[in-house]
């Protein structure tokens, strides 16, 4: 268990050095675990090794290597992707889940692992390895064997799995391969060398600070969401990685230096994706793969930083939760988070929370930090997502699906994150995250919720005859049902131009300028410009021409907030779902409000409050 100080270190968002050595711990423990389990499993049916040795060959030498280096078995152990092989390995021989590799070959990798611990600890020893391939070999930790001289005669490229020979003695490693013939590793193995290239690494310092991190671009089991290709790193790329990572380190350790110790002690691999073609870079952990994260190369050393904050929060959280249970099931996916287009059940609401409050603390000490021209991003992203997270953090609290030790936890959360509410963010800055958020929590409503049809009739037909708006609490205005989906998603242009404002200004000046090209509609650009009355005549002839979509509704609400008609406004921003249901309805179409402006609509359902 974790001491009381190390939990409300983690409540709060945070964890110190010690903290992080503490959920270490305790992930060995688990690792150690799933490779006995491992073991055993693959004893009781031998005959999944096909013609490798037996797995007590592999578990000798590992018990070996242990005895002559711990800290090399551990360096072993606790890589990334030992976590991610030993859990798909388990469920494969359970028969929960199939694969396209062959069983062999992912049986096999105990020896793999075997062979790397040793060569690390400096053992002597002799063992068979699969090739996955028929073309390399990756030692996880270490780097990657190739046997491009290895080619049948017929210069085929893909061949199937074989079997390769790793030896040590006096020193020297040999990669005996299929066709036999012979890589040696260099005595500095993090050298390259013909047929050997090491994983890349990365020292980053700032001060007396230190974080080494490998860069595992060639590891099988690095990557853990499949169809999320890992381009092996070029030059290029590799040096793009390296002044990113300092950059973004140098950051960490100046604004927040205790989580950067932690971080340092906790991340020991990033699997680095292809840069993102537009917006943030793709980001995700694994409980499985612990201390690592896929990360897609991002544009400035501030996006990876958030990044890193981002991911490092999930790495954390999934480690506590392997040690305390917080949420009591699964859940219905019911919740409104503002960092996601779908609805989330509370055991994903309290992932995503958690690593929003990482996020908020980020922008909150860079905006104090940051260089003239880069702080009012800060102030931006600060004040856009205090707000929602404090939000997320009140619609998690008022379930049910927390256990009173995951009550305490978001009680805590909170406590750190609503005073940063009362601090003061420039108006223009805070004007413009209130207007994303609002764009967001619109759209999602139109995406996934549906009022009752019953209601939508009783309405439409009320509205069509030129009766009195509802009253508040009546039948008619019942909640609306959450379902993923309801309607396709679509791109709010307005909320990529504001964003573009703050995250790009180059960008954002460029599309100023040439309004036509930006494929946002006018009333969109005059809602960022702040012209909301050009706004609020536009969008309703987008409603004409588009009712069933869902952008024009929102950005009415908005210019209509922008103009201080606050009837009209709330039933568009906290129902667009409803008072689109209704216009589009039949009555709607053919009564009295037929020739009516969707304005007229959203004030008549308004009055309601």
């Amino acid at each position: 268990m974790l001491p009381a100080r190390a939990y409300t270190q983690l409540a709060a968002g945070g964890g110190d050095r010690e903290t992080a050595r503490l959920l270490g711990r305790a992930q060995r423990s688990k690792r150690l675990l799933l490779l006995r389990m491992v073991h055993d499993a693959i004893g009781e049916d031998p005959a999944v090794l096909g013609r490798l040795p037996a797995p007590a060959v592999a578990w000798e030498l590992l018990t070996r290597a242990q005895r002559a280096d711990a800290a090399a078995f551990d360096a072993v152990l606790m890589h990334p992707s030992t976590g991610v092989w030993a859990s798909g390995l388990l469920r494969r021989l359970r028969g929960v889940s199939a694969g396209d590799v062959p069983l062999w070959v992912e049986a096999g990798h105990l020896h793999t692992l075997a062979a790397a611990a040793a060569i690390r600890a400096g053992t002597d020893f002799e063992i068979k390895v699969p090739v996955r391939d028929g073309r390399c070999v990756h030692l996880p930790s270490l780097g990657t064997v190739s046997f491009p001289g290895d080619l049948p005669q017929d210069g085929r490229q893909e061949q199937g799995p074989g079997l390769a020979g790793v030896r040590r003695a006096g020193g020297s490693v040999a990669v005996i391969t299929p066709r036999l013939s012979c890589v040696l590793l260099p005595d500095d193995v993090g050298a390259e060398a013909r047929g050997w290239r090491p994983t890349p690494a990365v020292r980053a310092t700032a001060g007396t600070r230190e974080w080494s991190v490998g860069l595992d671009d060639t590891d099988p089991y690095g990557p853990f969401i499949r169809g999320r290709e890992v381009p092996r790193l070029s030059p290029q790329r590799l040096r793009s990685w390296r002044s990113l990572l300092a950059g973004a380190w140098e950051m960490l350790s100046r604004d927040q230096p205790e989580l950067a110790g932690s971080l340092a002690e906790t991340m020991r691999s990033l699997v680095p994706l292809a840069p993102a073609v537009r917006g943030e870079p793709y980001s995700a952990t694994s409980p499985e793969s612990y201390g690592s994260a896929m990360v897609g190369l991002p544009r400035t050393p501030t996006s990876l930083a958030v990044a890193l904050v981002h991911e490092f929060q999930h790495v954390k959280l999934g480690a506590l939760l392997d040690l305390a249970s917080l949420c009591r099931r699964h859940g219905e996916e019911v919740l409104y988070a503002p960092w996601r287009t779908d609805p989330r059940p509370a055991a994903g609401m309290l992932q995503g929370v958690y690593a929003h409050v990482g996020i908020t603390a980020f922008w909150r000490g860079r905006r104090l930090t940051a260089p003239e021209g880069a702080a009012s991003l800060a102030h931006f992203e600060f004040a856009l997502w205090r707000e929602g997270t404090l939000r997320a953090i009140d619609d998690l609290d008022s379930g049910d699906e927390l256990t009173d030790l995951g009550r305490d936890f978001v009680a805590q959360m909170r406590a750190v994150v609503a005073p940063w509410c009362e601090e003061s963010v420039p108006e223009r800055e805070a004007a413009d995250a209130r207007l994303l958020a609002q764009d967001h929590r619109a759209m999602w409503r139109l995406r996934n919720t549906e009022p009752p049809a019953d209601a939508v009739e009783k309405l439409a037909r009320a509205w069509a005859a030129g009766r009195e708006g509802p009253r508040a609490g009546a039948p008619e205005l019942a909640a609306s049902a959450i379902r993923a989906e309801v309607l396709p998603g679509e791109q709010s242009h307005r909320a990529r131009l504001v964003k573009s404002r703050w995250r790009d200004p180059d960008e954002f000046a460029w599309w100023s300028g040439r309004p036509e090209r930006s494929g946002a509609p006018a009333a969109d650009v005059a809602l960022v410009e702040g012209e909301y009355a050009a706004a609020a005549l536009g969008y309703p002839e987008e409603v004409r021409q588009r009712p069933e979509a869902s952008s024009p509704w929102v950005g009415l609400g908005l210019a209509l907030a922008g103009l201080g008609e606050e009837r009209a406004a709330a039933a568009l921003l906290a129902r667009p779902e409803l008072v689109r249901a209704v216009w589009l309805h039949d009555d709607s179409r053919t009564g009295s409000g037929a020739g009516a402006s969707p304005v007229s609509l959203a004030e008549w359902l308004g009055a309601a409050g």
